[in-house]
């Protein structure tokens, strides 16, 4: 157990939500390195909780049994060990089977037999909406064991120890929306926005290790970093690191988010390790501040020929953050590049970047979600 020391926005003026918060780990005999990531057993929503009682028409004293606990609340199993604040398909099955013959039933049916349908229809709803569109009846029991455990989020630590002694440092982005007319928090960082409460508040953490996402032994290896968004945490922690233990590698830093004046993060720190050279290089993609989106792969592709010589020089190149659409687009002009610059047909353009350079040398590496 943890206590928050410390939480403030880095994202003023911006209507995303990003806070940076600071974590005490003094005393506790947990030690981290950098790339590393910090698990959190979040707490669901209160407020929530209480809604979704009063929806099903519970007590909230009711006794049920849980697979690690013989006995507890009814409020207590779902303040702390299952998640409500998004429906599960094995909730919504059992709302089908229990749903009488007819048109709703033939419709959520088709929706829980095709996967893309299903997860988008979950997406957007909690139990509270679902059983609000479709009025079946639960009792307690039955209810807590078709709802799946709250599993710990994993966060990038965006501090170095020899920086931070005592300390872990964080860099979330707050999901918050509303759907249905109701306003919706991401469970973790819903916990982390509204219930902590600084030098007060403490939070169930662990460290997880990294084993490939690590800064290299050798300290005069040169690191190209592409981190947009929060995915800039880990190169934080690398920056301080290297500064700390006086690295002679360069450091090549590529950022991204949407406005530089709302959402630079850290600008002050980047601006400083610049002028004392612990920075050599930062390129900076904000993607609303023109006409014309401009985005991190964008920024590597425009500077190949540059990078190319970096790798071919023995450079590591790290990518964090968005696994679904920017890693995918790096890892496109990474090929691209090697191809332009590295003179290559595309089959080996793929075949450096894919097995060379990721699987053989381990110098490309990635910390993706």
């Amino acid at each position: 157990m943890a206590t928050v020391v410390d939480a403030y926005c880095i994202s003023e003026g911006s209507n995303k939500e990003t806070n940076h918060y600071i974590v005490s780990i003094r005393g506790s005999g947990l030690r981290y390195k950098p790339g590393d990531s910090l698990g959190f057993y979040p707490t669901n929503n209160p407020e929530l909780v209480k809604e979704t009682i009063r929806k099903l028409g519970f007590n909230k004293k009711t006794i049920i049994k849980t697979k690690d606990v013989a006995e507890t609340t009814l409020e207590e199993a779902l303040l702390h060990r299952f998640t409500i604040h998004r429906s599960g398909k094995k909730f919504l099955a059992a709302v089908v089977a229990k749903m009488g013959n007819g048109k709703e039933k033939k419709n959520l049916t088709e929706i829980l037999d095709d996967r893309e349908k299903v997860d988008k229809y979950l997406f957007t709803r909690d139990c509270i909406d679902i059983l609000n569109e479709n009025p079946v009846h639960f009792k307690p029991q039955e209810f807590i064991d078709i709802l799946s455990p709250i599993t710990p989020r994993l966060y990038s630590i965006s501090s170095s120890p020899k920086a931070h002694p005592g300390e872990v440092h964080l860099t979330i982005a707050i999901v918050k929306y509303n759907n249905f007319d109701r306003d919706r928090f991401g469970l973790a960082t819903g916990h982390l926005a509204n219930m902590v409460k600084v030098n007060k508040t403490k939070i169930p953490i662990y460290i997880q290790p990294t084993k490939e996402f690590i800064i290299p032994k050798d300290t005069s290896k040169d690191i190209i970093m592409v981190g947009p968004g929060t995915g800039i945490a880990p190169f934080r922690a690398f920056i301080e690191h290297r500064k700390s233990t006086a690295s002679s590698g360069r450091n090549w830093l590529f950022f991204g988010e949407v406005h530089e004046e709302s959402t630079f993060f850290y600008k002050e720190e980047w601006t400083d390790y610049m002028k004392n050279g612990h920075l050599d290089k930062l390129t900076t993609a904000f993607s609303r501040d023109q006409e014309n989106k401009i985005y991190v792969q964008h920024r590597l592709l425009s500077n190949g020929k540059e990078i190319w010589k970096w790798l071919s020089n023995g450079a590591y190149f790290y990518v964090c953050g968005d696994k679904q659409y920017m890693a995918k687009d790096v890892h496109s002009a990474l090929i691209e590049i090697a191809k332009e610059h590295g003179k290559m047909k595309k089959k080996d353009a793929e075949n450096y970047i894919n097995q060379t350079l990721m699987k053989d040398e381990h110098r490309y590496l990635r910390d993706v979600y």
